[in-house]
């Protein structure tokens, strides 16, 4: 029972930890380098994520048979494999360190996956998103607010102006 307990409270702290991280970090490099936070929210990763918008990857990675259920089994799998990942030493503890250096190197993968899909939209390879290619890249939500991201008005989004808003949205509210 006590395995039980553990496995549960260590995938619920994994889960919870990787959808910190894809929320956090998610909109820091979803378009390039930078979305703000009201963009993060509507791509998925918090509420609107159950609210049938759109799934948060940990959903598709614990998934196995697709069939759009996460069952105990899989999850019991996804969460042996996330632990097997975090615990680099192999003694059956997950450290704070060994939690943080799983932390920074999924953060690197999201950040290179991110950077593809910005420049695989990039069409004309300037380093900025026009709207055509944000329009053929299929990123609905990143033209509906085009406009109010595009603060130079050029008619293009660049990874700083991504970086900006971010920043801005992140800075703490009075």
């Amino acid at each position: 029972m006590k395995l039980y307990i553990f496995r549960g409270l260590i995938m619920a702290g994994l889960l919870s930890s990787s959808l910190a991280y894809a929320d956090h970090h998610r909109g820091e490099d979803t378009h390039g380098e930078g979305m703000h936070r009201e963009e993060m929210h509507r791509e998925g990763m918090h509420g609107d994520a159950m609210r049938g918008e759109r799934m948060p990857p940990i959903f598709g990675q614990l998934d196995k048979n697709k069939d759009g259920r996460v069952s105990r089994e899989e999850a019991r799998e996804g969460t042996d494999r996330m632990f097997t990942e975090a615990d680099t030493n192999k003694d059956g503890f997950i450290s704070t360190e060994e939690m943080q250096a799983h932390h920074r190197a999924m953060r690197e993968k999201f950040r290179q996956s991110m950077r593809g899909t910005w420049k695989k939209a990039d069409a004309d390879g300037d380093g900025a998103l026009s709207r055509a290619e944000v329009d053929a890249a299929k990123m609905p939500r990143l033209m509906r607010d085009f406009d109010k991201l595009d603060k130079n008005k050029d008619g293009k989004l660049s990874q700083d102006e991504m970086a900006a808003a971010t920043r801005s949205r992140a800075a703490p509210q009075p």
